[in-house]
C-alpha cells in the first residue's frame, strides 16, 4: 500500500502511532490512512496475519516498509520527518528519546496493563486483590522518579513536546480507561494534562 497507513484502533496500543501521524500531519501535512484493524479478531485474520504475524496492533506500512511495534514505529517516524519539532535535534536527544520510550514499556506499562485487565469495566482477566495491589505500589517508583525529573521541567527534554512525550504519555493515557490518577505526584499530572490536551491526541482518539 502506498503512502503511510497505520494499523489498529484507538481503544489500544495503535493509538500511539496514530496519534504520532496525526501529530506529523497536523504539523507538516503528513498524509497517512488509519486502518481500523481489532486487536481481538481482525488482528487474526491472514491478510494481516501477513503484515504483522504477532496478531497484535498497530502495525506499518511505509511504501512497503512494514513494522511492528508501537515505540519502533513511532521513533522511525520521528528519525524520517527530521523537519518536525516532535523529532530529536541531535544524537543525545535521540538517545533521550529511545531511554524514556523504553523506560516506559519496562517501568509503566506491565503494572498499568495489570490493573487495566483486571477493572470492572474492561473485565480482561478476572480480579485479583494480590496482582492489583502490588502493580499499584510497583507504579509509585517510576511516578516518582518521572516526577522528580518533571520538576522544574515543561517536557521530558528540550524545549518542547517531543515523540519522548508522546510515547510515554501515550502508554499512561492507559490509565483513562479506568480512572487512574496521578494527582500525587503533580509535575506528571500537569505534565500529562499538557500532553493530552493537544488537539492531534483528541484527533486521533476519533479514528
Amino acid at each position: 500500500m502506498s503512502g503511510l497507513t497505520i494499523y489498529g484502533i484507538p481503544t489500544s496500543r495503535a493509538l500511539r502511532s496514530v496519534w504520532m501521524a496525526e501529530e506529523l500531519h497536523q504539523e507538516i501535512g503528513l498524509a497517512y490512512k488509519n486502518i481500523p484493524t481489532h486487536f481481538i479478531d481482525e488482528s487474526k485474520e491472514p491478510d494481516y496475519l501477513a503484515i504483522n504475524p504477532n496478531g497484535r496492533v498497530p502495525a506499518m506500512d511505509d511504501d512497503g516498509l512494514i513494522l511492528f511495534e508501537s515505540m519502533a514505529i513511532n521513533l522511525y517516524l520521528a528519525r524520517k520527518h527530521k523537519d518536525s519539532a516532535l523529532s530529536p535535534r541531535d544524537l543525545a536527544e535521540d538517545a533521550q528519546a529511545t531511554q524514556w520510550s523504553f523506560w516506559a514499556m519496562t517501568e509503566l506499562e506491565p503494572n498499568i496493563i495489570a490493573l487495566v485487565v483486571r477493572h470492572p469495566k474492561i473485565a480482561m482477566s478476572p480480579p485479583n486483590p494480590e496482582i492489583e495491589d502490588a502493580a499499584r505500589e510497583a507504579i509509585e517508583r517510576p511516578l516518582k522518579v518521572l516526577d522528580a525529573h518533571l520538576d522544574g521541567r515543561d517536557w521530558l527534554f528540550g524545549d518542547r513536546f517531543t515523540v519522548a512525550d508522546l510515547n510515554v504519555s501515550a502508554v499512561m493515557s492507559l490509565s483513562k480507561f479506568i480512572g487512574l490518577e496521578f494527582s500525587a505526584y503533580p509535575h506528571v499530572q500537569d505534565w500529562f494534562d499538557r500532553c493530552l490536551a493537544r488537539p492531534a491526541y483528541a484527533a486521533a482518539q476519533n479514528k
